[in-house]
């Protein structure tokens, strides 16, 4: 392992490599990415690929607009198709207050220019016709949103940055921190890294890691599984997802269902295992929003994590008392689909140039200052 670097970025996950994208694209190619174990082996692809920008924060939106034009575009860049498809969100609404949160949400979106519309039931079984319409009563969709196949995408970043000379170090743990006069002395699994400047990107292990700057992040991980099915013939374009219980499913580009659900907190466990309590929770909630699907084969599950911050929205900032030290986390299950802008901005942070967005949302600070904007959409 190179024992120079200009900047060391911790965590090979979807944040890490697009921000690493972002910096080559502005002619900065001296990068080492660490990562503890296999290329991103967290969260970015233990994740089910949803894209969308049905947000209830102008925040969240910002990032996410911006981000769904860039995947238009990556594929092409990165000579790596990883099938988005654009089939759209449909969240569905049981109650009446639902609805109206619906509709709340779409009225606030509007002022994006996003369309998304407010459906009764009649037009919900029009864009998917197998759901059971007893069990909602209406819904809204957002043509623009879609799905994607993660390790394509994350494959692509890696070859396109080996092949402009970035480094990316796997089973390489970052033991120890230093501050120094040159920057930063990472001791690590594989001999020490020095590097000038320095980013925190290592998903529910963001806090654990910045702490070794003596920096307090308040994100921390919490468990979610997802499950997929036999392949089946094409039926269902957009993602579902209601409202009541953080359910979403989408079809993959092999005809397989992939979902979750949201779980009940149990206390401490493997963020990485997966139970027979959610293949229960996911085969019920399948077959009650559309029976036809009760003969289908659940193939496998497994579980993942989302970072969570104290209002469900991402910590993009300097690492305080540490100059030359950033830290992005706490993307609270939408960190992928907004990783493209993340990693726009974190590049800029990096190199000292100003965001395409203005970073002041995102601080720190405002946890301390008030200024916290819950995101109302959080699904799983």
């Amino acid at each position: 392992m190179d024992r120079r670097a200009e900047i060391a970025i911790i965590g090979s996950g979807v944040t890490g490599l697009s921000t690493a994208y972002s910096l080559v694209r502005r002619g900065t190619r001296d990068i080492v990415v660490l990562e503890s174990g296999n290329l991103a082996q967290g969260a970015s692809t233990r994740n089910g690929g949803g894209i969308r920008a049905q947000f209830t924060t102008d925040e969240n939106i910002l990032l996410a607009k911006w981000s769904i034009e860039r995947f238009r575009r990556l594929a092409g860049e990165l000579k790596a198709n990883f099938w988005f498809r654009q089939g759209g969100y449909l969240f569905l609404a049981e109650t009446e207050d639902e609805l109206a949160q619906l509709k709340k949400a779409a009225e606030f979106q509007a002022r994006h220019g996003l369309g998304t519309r407010v459906l009764d039931n009649t037009a919900v079984t029009d864009i998917v016709p197998c759901l059971d319409t007893r069990r909602f009563i209406g819904g809204s969709f957002r043509q623009g949103d879609g799905v994607l196949f993660p390790f394509p995408l994350l494959f692509g970043y890696a070859e396109h940055l080996r092949a402009r000379g970035v480094k990316i170090e796997t089973h390489c743990e970052v033991k120890a921190i230093r501050r120094t006069g040159q920057g930063f002395e990472l001791s690590t699994s594989r001999g020490p890294l020095l590097a000038a400047k320095l980013l925190v990107a290592a998903g529910g292990w963001s806090a654990q890691v910045s702490s070794a700057l003596g920096a307090n992040i308040p994100s921390h991980p919490v468990r979610h599984q997802i499950m997929a099915s036999e392949p089946l013939a094409p039926f269902l374009e957009p993602m579902v997802v209601t409202l009541k219980d953080g359910f979403y499913i989408s079809q993959g580009p092999r005809g397989e269902l992939i979902g979750g659900i949201a779980e009940p907190e149990e206390g401490p466990k493997s963020y990485t295992r997966s139970g027979f309590d959610f293949a229960r929770l996911m085969s019920e909630r399948i077959v009650s929003l559309c029976p036809r699907m009760s003969g289908v084969r659940m193939l496998r599950q497994w579980g993942g994590f989302y970072d969570v911050s104290p209002d469900a929205n991402p910590i993009l900032d300097r690492v305080p008392g540490a100059e030359g030290a950033f830290v992005a986390c706490g993307f609270s299950g939408h960190g992928f689909m907004i990783s493209p802008a993340v990693g726009e901005i974190m590049a800029c942070m990096l190199v000292g140039e100003r965001p395409p967005f203005s970073p002041e949302p995102y601080r720190l600070s405002r946890f301390d200052s008030g200024g916290v904007k819950h995101e109302g959409l959080v699904i799983g």
